[in-house]
């Protein structure tokens, strides 16, 4: 059963890929689907090998989600989607925007929270990308204006992005922590 372990995140980090580019565009895939890779690779090196009691690190981890959710609203409030559309290279609609970003999403971390609650394999690696995304790919938001502009202006969701990094950090560091822990009593 263990082949499972690998092959269900594996399977989901390319859907998800997929599944982003239909409803942001190319960003989607570079962005989330990096981090989803990411979040594999990371996943591979701790609770695939090493089932740490996690809940140590399930406070951190529905922190991230409610900030990250308060990030979403920043997104939508202020226009998000014209920054995929230009990153793009096609229009991103606010409506495939907020399907994906402030529906599927949260509905995406919140079933994870179940996962890694339960202690299952795709829990662990939905908090392995979960961390990765959080405190990786939403600081794209700061390079976004240099992309885009060539200087740095706010841009929709700039001022929010860092808000899950902080938990996100702190639970990444525990996910470690333990992984050190359970490595070294080998």
């Amino acid at each position: 059963m263990k082949h499972l372990d690998i092959i269900g995140p594996g399977l989901f980090v390319i859907c998800l890929s997929l599944f982003t580019y239909f409803f942001v565009g190319k960003i989607g895939p570079i962005v989330i689907g990096g981090a989803s890779a990411g979040g594999f690779l990371l996943y591979l090196k701790t609770g695939y090998k090493y089932r740490f009691d996690t809940s140590k690190v399930i406070v951190a981890y529905l922190l991230t989600v409610i900030f990250f959710i308060i990030h979403v609203y920043e997104e939508y409030i202020f226009g998000f989607e014209e920054i995929a559309s230009q990153l793009s290279g096609q229009e991103v609609t606010q409506q495939s925007l907020l399907t994906f970003a402030a529906f599927f999403a949260p509905i995406m971390w919140i079933s994870g929270a179940i996962f890694i609650i339960k202690e299952w394999a795709l829990g662990y690696y939905f908090l392995a990308f979960f961390f990765v995304a959080m405190t990786i790919a939403e600081l794209t938001h700061f390079i976004f204006p240099f992309i885009l502009y060539g200087e740095w202006r706010y841009t929709a969701g700039v001022v929010t992005a860092a808000l899950p990094l902080i938990p996100a950090w702190y639970g990444l560091m525990i996910t470690l922590k333990e992984t050190k822990r359970l490595r070294d009593e080998e």
